[in-house]
């Protein structure tokens, strides 16, 4: 009996899980969005022959994302269990899939570690918390730098005062960078905190805990390498996306520009990182403060970096979400010997 049960709460969950996703992408694309828009950014997409190729090689781009991700989720795990590259791939578009739905990629945590056959979900959960610190990291040391290089392009910096202060957040900026990437290669520090925080379960959440002290230096440096070849990759997603809808700007400039609308993306509090409002809202506002000061900023520009984004959120999320959904199918969210899920 208590094994028909589990089965059916198993199939329950995947079920739940690609409606869910099904449910928000229609939502997102259908209902937030009317279909003059994005019969609109067909017909520029249209129009734009050079852009089919460039959607070639944005696409190969998603590819060695996902698989970027995955190796690294794949070495991240492998502490705790070995996994193959299938099995990585598929914890990835699960986790893609589940986040959809949930605040703030909470699901890429949840999402991933059913994946796993032997090892603890819930240690599996804090190594994957692991990776997305890094990731964090990445972005918002690169975001910074950016926003640096930003300032002076929008903002008029020529009295004492105003280069004193810009000398200051510079100062600022260099002491956060150091401050969090010494509590990044502390991370086991993360093991005595958790103590601290759970007295009444104190050896329960010890034992899980224990996974903080498995990363080395070299292994935490290593992630880090894996995130900001990630962060580039995307990045080049994305300016190759403004290209194909009409917005051509040099790589470095487009990269100070995505940059900081990747580090606001971060910072800003949502229900859900994958609004597709707040990133064409995002990306608007900081190509509209750069392009304002050369009296380049039009309605059509506005429409152009809305569509890309917009476009590029269709790309690199809807559809590796709807492939996440399906292949939950081959998850089980309850193992026979149920241990800490």
């Amino acid at each position: 009996m208590k094994t028909k049960v589990t089965k059916f709460i198993n199939t329950a969950l995947k079920v739940l899980i690609m409606l869910l996703t099904f449910v928000f992408v229609y939502k997102q694309i259908f209902v937030r969005h009317s279909n003059e828009q994005w019969f609109e950014m067909w017909q520029q997409l249209r129009l734009n022959e050079a852009g089919w190729h460039l959607l070639w090689i944005i696409s190969v781009l998603l590819v060695l994302n996902i698989l970027t991700e995955s190796l690294k989720w794949k070495f991240l795990i492998s502490k705790l269990e070995s996994v193959n590259l299938n099995q990585a791939v598929t914890a990835v578009l699960s986790g893609m899939s589940v986040s959809m739905f949930l605040p703030n990629r909470v699901g890429d945590y949840l999402g991933r570690v059913f994946v796993l056959q032997q090892a603890s979900h819930v240690k599996g959960i804090l190594s994957t918390i692991i990776g997305s610190l890094a990731q964090i990291i990445a972005t918002m040391i690169v975001g910074l730098t950016g926003l640096m290089f930003f300032l002076p392009k929008v903002l008029t910096i020529d009295g004492q005062y105003q280069l004193w202060l810009y000398a200051g957040l510079w100062i600022a900026f260099i002491l956060f960078s150091f401050v969090i990437l010494a509590l990044y290669f502390q991370v086991g520090l993360l093991k005595m905190i958790v103590s601290a925080l759970f007295t009444k379960k104190r050896f329960q959440m010890m034992a899980y805990a224990e996974v903080f002290a498995l990363y080395s230096r070299k292994d935490l440096i290593k992630l880090l390498l894996f995130s900001l070849l990630r962060y580039f990759i995307y990045s080049t997603q994305f300016y190759l996306m403004l290209r194909v809808f009409g917005i051509h700007t040099s790589y470095p400039v487009a990269f100070m520009l995505i940059s900081v609308i990747y580090l606001l993306m971060t910072l800003i509090p949502t229900i859900t990182i994958t609004e597709l409002g707040i990133r064409g809202s995002v990306t608007a506002g900081v190509y509209s403060l750069y392009f304002e000061q050369a009296g380049l900023w039009s309605a059509e520009k506005a429409f152009q970096v809305i569509a890309a984004s917009s476009a590029l959120w269709l790309l690199n999320l809807v559809i590796p979400s709807i492939l996440g959904a399906l292949l939950s199918f081959k998850l089980k969210f309850f193992r026979r010997h149920i241990d800490d899920v």
